[in-house]
Parts: C-alpha cells; sequence; structure tokens
C-alpha cells in the first residue's frame, strides 16, 4: 500500500474515531473541501481550520441529527497525486429507521506532498434533498429555515 493510500485512509479513520487533531495532521493549512450541490447541502470550505470545523460541525449534507448507518461498500483506488474512494452507505434518522436514504458518494483527495490539499466529494445531493422534503421537521440543521429555503 502506498503512502498516499495509507494516509488517505489514516485520514479516515482519525475522522471516524472523532479526533480532530489527528485528521488536521493529515491537511495542508490551505486545503480546499468541496462539496457537490448547492448550499447548504453542498459548498466549499477553505482552509485547515474551517475545514475541521465543517466536518465537526456536519455542515455539508443534512447536518448533525440521530442518524443511524451502515457500509455497504468502500472501494479504493490511486492515480497520480490523488486517491478515490467510492462509498455506498445507507443513513437513516434514528426516530424513523424504515425510511433508508441509499448514499452514493465518490470522494477525490488530492495530496501536496505527503499532506491533503483538497477533496472533492461528489455525493448524490438530489438524494438529500429528497429526504430533506420528508424530514425537514426532524432535522436540525433545516427545521428552523423557512420552508421556502433551503
Amino acid at each position: 500500500m502506498s503512502e498516499r493510500m495509507q494516509a488517505a485512509k489514516a485520514y479516515e479513520k482519525a475522522l471516524f474515531a472523532g479526533d480532530r487533531a489527528g485528521v488536521g495532521r493529515h491537511f495542508t493549512d490551505d486545503i480546499v473541501y468541496w462539496v457537490a450541490g448547492a448550499p447548504p447541502i453542498g459548498g466549499e470550505w477553505r482552509g485547515r481550520e474551517r475545514v475541521l470545523d465543517a466536518l465537526w460541525n456536519r455542515e455539508p449534507g443534512l447536518g448533525a441529527a440521530d442518524w443511524g448507518s451502515e457500509d455497504v461498500w468502500r472501494d479504493w483506488y490511486e492515480a497520480d497525486d490523488r486517491v478515490i474512494v467510492e462509498i455506498r452507505e445507507r443513513s437513516w434518522l434514528k426516530s424513523d429507521s424504515k425510511d433508508v436514504m441509499d448514499q452514493r458518494t465518490c470522494v477525490v483527495i488530492r495530496f501536496r506532498g505527503d499532506r491533503i490539499g483538497e477533496m472533492r466529494d461528489y455525493t448524490d445531493s438530489h438524494s438529500y434533498e429528497e429526504f430533506l422534503k420528508r424530514h425537514r421537521k426532524d432535522l436540525p440543521k433545516f427545521a428552523k429555515r423557512k420552508k421556502g429555503a433551503t
């Protein structure tokens, strides 16, 4: 396994463990994190602290909530200066475990040297938008927004 692949998997392990400092050690100071879709589901965050805040506050996607989830699969690839991970996972609100969102994502992790300088997250934002239509009141990120705003 290459050093880039090891670093990408170590980043993900630190993220899933809630190790903010560990995640930050894998980033360049000027990292850019881009998520497909219009704000507030998608967007762009720049700089190590801002990206860490976005990840910890669950700013991309549907935000923090009482989620259940399961990984279906993760496939890792390496190309030039990047690592690519294709992900299929299922998520649901614990308050409505029968409404399962089957999510597919492709994340391109680009390196500068031995650190991550850019992440591009090609999540299927349409599935988020459809889930939001059914569960707006249950998602704290959106519950206080006016119905016409997203």
